[in-house]
């Protein structure tokens, strides 16, 4: 076959991946004089071919040996060069927030589909067409420059977009930097985020730019009413450069406001062909009209943002799901034991104490929460009758020293307690080697469950059980300073000391 396309069009995709089918289906899907598909097997020759390939696309595996994606998309940064990354790999939540958060333009789940994949890449194939061509049709309304800044800005902001979720933190803030950011790229007066709210079969105002947003965040409106019910209830895209003499125009927010709608673009938001809900940006600053340049802009980012805003809502319920089951588990644990209600939750407030004074990180200090609370889980492994007797014999004491290993098999196969099993296995070892189940000394008891040791001590000495009575704050206090490098680590010692003066402290 002749390659009688010009050189200067060609579409160059710089493919990070090792394994032969996969490289097949993604050559398969560009089998087109207009695409070029260079695979690269390492990381090495990978970051050569990027300086001397200069692709205009790199599609690179989330997972790719020696160079994951998102260690990819940081290099690619790290030498000022600028080129959108696609990344793919397993349907996972973590990994699309993991990606966009990096600056990825996309991320495709395996297994992967050419049709799919290419028009995923015929967009951005558009996009370079319509820069080159200073004549083209779709460019005649605006100067060759400006259309080329304006896709700089786009690609800018969905980057800015995709970056400034936080998958730890709240999505009213992270819609918020979505809103902000779409009137900003759109060149708007403001900017706004509606989601269905099924059970009243309504649009809710979630989140607003501009000065009205407050008052607006409090409106809902009925699927159906307005051009953003129109739009929620057709899932068709809609351009309204003239909003008050559409005859679908509903004026009530406007007289709720004070604000005099003028232009509307408003575009469906979609997951998996179901409309969750509104992204809509209005009135232009210059006054110009919307066309549709604009409504492809603002398609693209209402498709990524749907899927940020559902993967960020799988994770929220993941967590609530993970926070109630532990909750459930320290029940069942008390149960076991009828003097130690409340202790879980005694030791995970003091652990969080000493992790804020000695500056955790917060996900360090998430799983200390976490640990805290599920350090004695092997416990339910054991007879309930053992926790309430005064005198116990050999055997039940040496039942008693394997909780924390037991503790460990319960949490270990389960992915999202994998981050505490140290906590409950070590939770018992001491600062010179004495304690179980293995002996273990110093730092190489990690640093969670030399916490916990201490303030379990503390909870135990502070709390009355059916073989010791309670100790006061002062004992219990001398008590921890007298085992400070024996049991205990004695620099946390000092810090946990100042905890309790700090709590203590006189008004």
């Amino acid at each position: 076959m002749i390659d009688s396309a010009p050189k200067d069009t060609k579409v160059k995709i710089l493919l990070f991946e090792r394994e032969p089918d996969t490289i097949k289906i993604i050559q398969n899907a560009f089998a087109n004089p207009l695409y070029v598909i260079e695979p690269v097997m390492n990381a090495f020759s990978g970051m050569k071919s990027i300086k001397e390939f200069s692709p205009d696309i790199i599609v690179a595996h989330f997972d790719f040996p020696e160079l994951p994606g998102i260690d990819l998309i940081k290099k690619i940064d790290s030498i000022g060069v600028d080129i959108p990354v696609i990344l793919y790999g397993d349907k996972s939540d973590e990994k699309i927030l993991q990606s966009f958060r990096a600056g990825a333009v996309d991320y495709w789940t395996k297994p992967l589909f050419g049709k799919e994949i290419k028009d995923r890449i015929d967009s951005i194939h558009e996009k370079s067409k319509k820069n080159s061509v200073a004549a083209a049709p779709a460019a005649a309304e605006e100067p060759l420059s400006e259309n080329i800044l304006r896709e700089r800005k786009e690609l800018q902001g969905l980057l800015k977009i995709t970056s400034s979720l936080n998958v730890n933190g709240d999505t009213k803030i992270s819609l918020n930097h979505l809103t902000d950011l779409a009137a900003e790229i759109m060149d708007c007066v403001a900017a706004s985020i509606m989601l269905v709210n099924e059970r009243e079969n309504a649009l809710e105002f979630v989140v607003v730019s501009g000065e009205k947003r407050h008052r607006l965040e409090t409106i809902k409106i009925p699927m159906g009413t307005g051009i953003a019910g129109w739009v929620a209830v057709h899932g068709e895209p809609q351009i309204v450069n003239d909003a008050q003499n559409d005859k679908r125009f509903n004026g009530d927010v406007d007289k709720e406001t004070g604000f005099v709608t003028k232009k509307i673009l408003a575009v469906p938001m979609k997951l998996d062909n179901e409309i969750i809900g509104i992204l809509e940006v209005i009135n232009t600053k210059d006054d110009r009209n919307f066309n549709d340049n604009d409504l492809r802009i603002i398609y693209d980012m209402s498709d990524r943002v749907a899927t940020v805003i559902a993967a960020t809502r799988k994770i929220e319920d993941q967590q609530n799901f993970f926070t109630q089951t532990t909750n459930i588990i320290v029940k069942s644990i008390e149960k076991k034991d009828m003097y130690a209600e409340g202790h879980s939750w005694k030791v995970a407030e003091y652990c969080h104490k000493i992790g804020a004074a000695i500056g955790l990180s917060d996900n360090e200090k998430n799983d200390i929460h976490f640990g805290s609370l599920l350090h004695d889980i092997g416990k339910l492994t054991l007879p309930s009758h053992i926790f309430n007797k005064r005198e116990l014999s050999e055997r039940e004491r040496e039942l008693i020293k394997q909780h924390p290993v037991q503790g460990a098999k319960i949490l270990e196969p389960i992915t999202l307690w994998k981050a505490v099993v140290p906590c409950a296995l070590y939770h018992h070892e001491a600062w010179d080697g004495s304690g179980y189940p293995f002996g273990r000394k110093g730092d190489s008891i990690p640093i969670a469950a030399r916490i916990i040791n201490i303030t379990e001590a503390f909870s135990v000495m502070r709390s009355a059980s059916s073989y010791k009575k309670q100790m006061s704050l002062k004992e219990s206090i001398l008590e921890i300073m007298r085992n400070a490098g024996t049991q205990f680590d004695p620099e946390l010692v000092k810090v946990f000391i100042g905890v309790l003066e700090k709590e203590n402290a006189q008004p």
